[in-house]
């Protein structure tokens, strides 16, 4: 039914799809294995003009067969639900469809649904998606370089190979060229996920480049909200930042057992995810901050307290099965327990100074609008 259903619309399906829609339906139809990564390629590189890669695109499913046709359809409501009542899919849709799915019994009926995705955000796109390291070790004042980075930087590309992306790494980079930067990889084609990981110094309105100017949080965030990649819309955005959001030191808090209570910034506000099926432009992002407002952030020699146990609390939780939100948990208890010293310069007068030593205390701070569950295993 539905194979006839595209070829009935296909005329005005071809007019109506726009690059956007198309790029998507086919980043689901391979993922739901409807086609190959070879002929998703096909019709997107042996076609110049868009209205050629929606007839072929149309065609290639259509030939699959009516369970096919009917997954591209179910697609087409969510990407382009204008186009989809347009067409008035949804009625020539009835009956449903009773062509039986591969493998599956002869004769049973089809119900395509995301009933497996409502809970949880797919990932079985290889690779995952990008990972890419922002990590600035050397400043214009040789005096704030930040030794200890490269073994996070080193940590954050074992762990996210292990669980399946494709790690780029870029050191040193000034604040422009960051912008510069996170905006190319915005106008890639992407997988399941994007993660970012930026490892410098920082102040509450984001962080700086190796140059010491200001790279604002909006310039990292903003150019993979909805609006501005689609190719990543509806799919999780992940931001791990290491670095200060101010100059105040957390206090030492002495509570009972068993709720125990560098210096490297940043603010963020992101509206909450909404409860209609056409989602917001800020949905679907996760941002973990490696401390609370206004605060410093600590490493040493070895690293940062927040990245070394990010990166052992994703290994040890995502081969358990573990959604993010639960390592995050772990890791904010394994940071928020650690203790160290750290040496503050005071003044007293204009005349000279004094060194007084302060208790290292620190706890990191995620914020989200992810709509599901993020888990990511480890085959």
């Amino acid at each position: 039914m539905a194979d006839k259903v595209l070829a009935d619309v296909r005329i005005e399906l071809k007019k109506g799809l726009s690059l956007t829609v198309i790029k998507q339906l086919l980043d689901d139809l391979t993922n739901k294995r409807v086609l190959n990564e070879e002929e998703a390629e096909t019709i997107l590189e042996s076609n110049a003009a868009r209205a050629d890669k929606a007839r072929d695109l149309i065609d290639s499913v259509k030939k699959k067969g009516c369970v096919a046709s009917e997954i591209m359809i179910a697609k087409l409501k969510v990407y382009d639900e204008h186009l989809y009542n347009k067409l008035e899919l949804g009625k020539l849709l009835q009956p449903a469809c009773e062509e039986p799915a591969p493998g599956g019994p002869a004769n049973q009926p089809i119900t395509v649904s995301d009933k497996s995705n409502d809970k949880e955000y797919p990932m079985t796109s290889k690779p995952r998606g990008y990972c890419v390291i922002i990590n600035n070790m050397n400043f214009k004042n040789n005096k704030r370089n930040r030794e200890g980075s490269n073994y996070d930087a080193a940590a954050l590309e074992k762990v996210f190979k292990i669980l399946g992306f494709d790690v780029q790494i870029y050191t040193n980079q000034e604040a422009e060229a960051m912008k510069k930067l996170l905006l190319d990889f915005s106008k890639k084609e992407h997988g399941d996920c994007f993660v970012c990981c930026v490892l410098s110094h920082g102040e509450k309105e984001g962080v700086l480049g190796i140059d010491e100017e200001l790279c604002p949080m909006k310039d990292i965030l903003s150019p993979f909200d909805g609006i501005n990649c689609s190719s990543l819309a509806g799919k999780p955005k992940v931001f791990f930042i290491q670095a200060c959001r101010g100059e105040n030191m957390e206090a030492n808090v002495v509570v009972s057992e068993d709720n125990v209570v560098e210096v490297d910034g940043l603010g963020l506000t992101i509206g909450g995810p909404k409860n209609t099926y056409s989602i917001s432009q800020y949905s679907d992002f996760l941002v973990s901050m490696s401390t609370v407002d206004d605060h410093v952030s600590y490493r040493n020699e070895g690293g940062s307290w927040f990245i070394q146990a990010l990166c052992k609390q994703l290994e040890d939780g995502s081969q358990r099965g573990d959604d993010i939100l639960t390592i995050l948990t772990r890791v904010n208890n394994e940071v928020s327990r650690k203790v160290g010293e750290v040496e503050v310069q005071q003044s007293r007068c204009c005349c000279f100074s004094f060194v007084t030593t302060h208790v290292a205390k620190m706890t990191p701070e995620p914020c989200y609008t992810l709509r599901k569950k993020l888990i990511f295993r480890i085959a």
